[in-house]
């Protein structure tokens, strides 16, 4: 076995960390970044509009259309947790309203 000078043992360690590193972090393009958010935002609205339809039977459309309008993940996160707690289909519009109007 050959013994590199310290030199370029250290610039191949360092070459070698890097590569690992290149091949666990996949490059995401732009349009990829905005395909998986718009993925996440229509799967969110989906699961909004189930878990009503379970709990509640049949969601009216305007409370779908409602819902398929809002864009910000964290709004859609915070109506789904709302949406597994909340008393009625009712309360849901009114707080819906009150997200979409503010």
């Amino acid at each position: 076995m050959m013994s590199l000078p310290k030199e370029l043992e250290e610039q191949l360690t360092t070459e070698i960390i890097e590569t690992r590193e290149e091949e666990s972090m996949p490059f995401i393009s732009p349009m990829e970044e905005i395909i998986q958010e718009k993925a996440m935002q229509q799967a969110r609205r989906e699961d909004i509009v189930e878990v009503l339809q379970v709990r509640f039977g049949e969601v009216p459309p305007s409370v779908v259309e409602a819902v398929n309008g809002i864009k910000q993940i964290e709004t859609l996160k915070q109506l789904f947790r709302q949406a597994i707690a909340i008393a009625s289909v009712a309360e849901f519009q009114q707080l819906l309203n009150s997200v979409t109007e503010g």
